[in-house]
Order: C-alpha cells, then sequence, then structure tokens
C-alpha cells in the first residue's frame, strides 16, 4: 500500500524532514509533530505544500503522556485516519550510568521509547490496514556506555518493533532503521564528525538519502515486516568501534 497519511514525529529537521520530503506529493497529508523547532517546521511546511501535499504542523513534547495523545487527537482531527506512522523523534544525552539519574533516564525513555509504544498503540485502535517505521540506532547491538540510557531506550524500541510486528498482524506492518553516523550534530562540523564516527567497513559515512532510500523499501513492501535495516556503512558488524553523536 501507498502511505497517504503521515505522521512523522520529530519531522521538521534532519532525518525527520527528509523523510518528509521523501514521501510528500499529490494526495499526501502530512502531520508533521515537532517540539522546539517552529521556524524549520513553518519553512518545511511551505515548501512540502509546492508538492501538493497538505501539510499540518503539531508542537508537542513527546515526554508528556497528554502531549502524545494531543498529537493522536489533532491527525485524526485533520486525516480523519492514518496510515503510515513514523516514529522519528528521539532525545540524547551522552551520560555514563554513574554520570545519569533517574529523570534523565525517564525522560530518554518517555521520548525515545514510550512514546512511540503509546502511538503505535493509538494506531493500531483504527483497525485499519497500514504502516510503522521506527528510528532506532546502529549502537543497538554495541554495548555503549557512554550514553547508556539512550542506547537502553532504542535498544527497547528495537524489541518492541520485533513484538507489534507479530501482534499487528497481517493488517499492520512495523520495521525500523538503525542508522549509523548520518549527519553531524548542529554544533560540530562534519570533518570533527568524521573522525569521531570510528571505523566504517564500506569507508564511506552514510548520507541522509541512504536512509531515505531504506525507508521508501520498507514502506512500500507488503512482504516486509519485524525488520531492522541497518544503514550505518556495516559498523553494526563490528559493535563498538566509533563514537558517533
Amino acid at each position: 500500500m501507498e502511505a497517504q497519511k503521515i505522521i512523522i514525529t520529530g519531522g521538521a529537521t534532519r532525518i525527520g524532514a527528509a523523510i518528509a520530503r521523501s514521501l510528500s506529493g499529490i494526495n499526501k497529508d502530512i502531520v508533521i509533530h515537532y517540539n522546539k523547532s517552529k521556524s524549520k517546521a513553518e519553512n518545511l511546511k511551505k515548501e512540502l505544500i509546492k508538492t501538493g501535499s497538505k501539510v499540518y504542523l503539531v508542537k508537542g513534547d513527546l515526554g508528556k503522556e497528554k502531549d502524545v495523545n494531543k498529537i493522536v487527537k489533532f491527525a485524526k482531527s485533520k486525516l480523519k485516519y492514518f496510515d503510515c506512522l513514523i516514529n522519528n523523534a528521539s532525545i540524547f544525552s551522552k551520560d555514563k550510568l554513574i554520570e545519569s539519574n533517574p529523570a534523565k533516564v525517564f525522560k530518554e525513555f518517555a521520548v525515545n521509547f514510550f512514546s512511540p509504544f503509546e502511538l503505535t498503540r493509538q494506531f493500531a485502535k483504527q483497525n485499519r490496514d497500514g504502516i510503522v517505521l521506527n528510528i532506532l540506532d546502529r549502537r543497538i547491538l554495541a554495548n555503549e556506555i557512554t550514553c547508556l540510557p539512550y542506547c537502553l531506550s532504542k535498544k527497547s524500541l528495537a524489541e518492541f518493533t520485533y513484538a507489534a510486528a507479530l501482534e499487528l498482524a497481517p493488517r499492520i506492518r512495523v520495521n525500523a532503521i538503525a542508522p549509523g553516523p548520518i549527519l553531524a550534530p548542529d554544533n560540530q562540523d562534519f570533518s570533527t564528525y568524521k573522525e569521531k564516527a570510528g571505523f566504517i567497513p564500506l569507508e564511506k559515512i552514510p548520507n541522509p538519502m541512504d536512509v531515505i532510500e531504506a525507508a521508501l523499501y520498507l514502506i512500500n513492501n507488503e512482504s516486509i515486516t519485524g525488520q531492522v535495516i541497518y544503514v550505518d556503512g556495516g559498523q553494526n558488524l563490528i559493535g563498538n568501534i566509533g563514537n558517533h553523536g
């Protein structure tokens, strides 16, 4: 099935915005969630409208249950229903176990795991066919100690991907992408980022188009569910090498 009524969390910037652009077009209705990137969301909306899409913006803190519910209610009010959910939004903190605290852990799990869990649950309650795509991180296969709460939240989302795919079949397909180093943080130049990315077997840092191609493949192929595609140049094969982020 072709995705036509789409929700993208964290859709105003970076990978989320790239996916929004790839899914835009005539007869496409897209709800773009953002939290702090209002101006970027508004600029993206103007851009996507030119493709023939209907675009709706909704602000919300995915760390708050009431805001997650608000996003679902808003999407249903604009789209009536939705057939594609992209759980892209996440937060990242570089904390080791001893440096973290319960508040930080709960916040990262709320945004990175519980909000995708709840949005997927609400999606399934529509009793319609559809597609869920979760954005993970290649570090789910590594014992990464420099950002422990983040990695644990993404590992949980990976396990949820498998379980939800099994439970929601055949109506809803659930897949995921685990990117490696794709885009440098806003406060870091690309050359520094490349150095910190570590060893990449394919000797090439992936780019947003690589993620988009994987996303479109998982969205459009009706025979695939419960799968994770690593877009990382092979870093998932070597565990803890590299320190992107």
